[in-house]
């Protein structure tokens, strides 16, 4: 897969999932939890997952549709494999809230410019 300058990918197979999980740097929010680590390439890559017992298939995919809306509007730097999961209060939860939240956890955890 060829990925351009501040292109972000997505974080796909299970195996990278667990790597991250078990190596990764935790930061946790109210409604989020961001998880990180190093990876070995020139682009980041970001897996969203929601907790399974949110609710049913639909509310589960509106979190992270908001999820994905907001990710353009950060400025991730590059080389970092990223898992943000959607806690189950985040149903619940306001859109400027959500935003306000990742936007936080990426500026702490030092993943933005």
């Amino acid at each position: 897969m060829i990925a351009f300058d501040n292109q972000i990918l997505k974080l796909k197979k299970n195996t990278d999932f667990r790597l991250v999980w078990a190596t990764g740097d935790k930061k946790v929010s109210t409604n989020l939890l961001l998880i990180y680590v190093d990876n070995k390439e020139k682009h980041s890559r970001v897996g969203i997952s929601s907790v399974k017992n949110y609710g049913n298939a639909v509310q589960r995919n509106k979190i992270i549709r908001r999820i994905k809306s907001i990710i353009p509007m950060i400025n991730i730097i590059q080389g970092k494999d990223i898992i943000i999961i959607a806690r189950k209060k985040t149903k619940h939860t306001k859109f400027e809230i959500i935003q306000n939240e990742l936007i936080s956890l990426f500026s702490t955890s030092g993943l933005s410019c």
